[in-house]
């Protein structure tokens, strides 16, 4: 009969893995909210187009 060894996983490297998962995540998401509260935020108004010259 074959003997069947159960390995457990180090609670360490769980969390480490879970570090390397989490914080490129964070970053993203942090900079992807930025980047779209910039289409939600009022603004002034934008500058009126300047007149055409005006023709003799």
């Amino acid at each position: 009969m074959a003997s069947t060894t159960v390995r457990k996983s180090s609670p360490g490297l769980i969390a480490a893995a879970w570090i390397v998962v989490l914080v490129p995540t964070a970053w993203g998401l942090t900079y992807t909210v930025q980047n779209a509260l910039k289409i939600f935020s009022t603004s002034a108004a934008p500058a009126p187009a300047p007149a055409p010259p005006a023709s003799k």
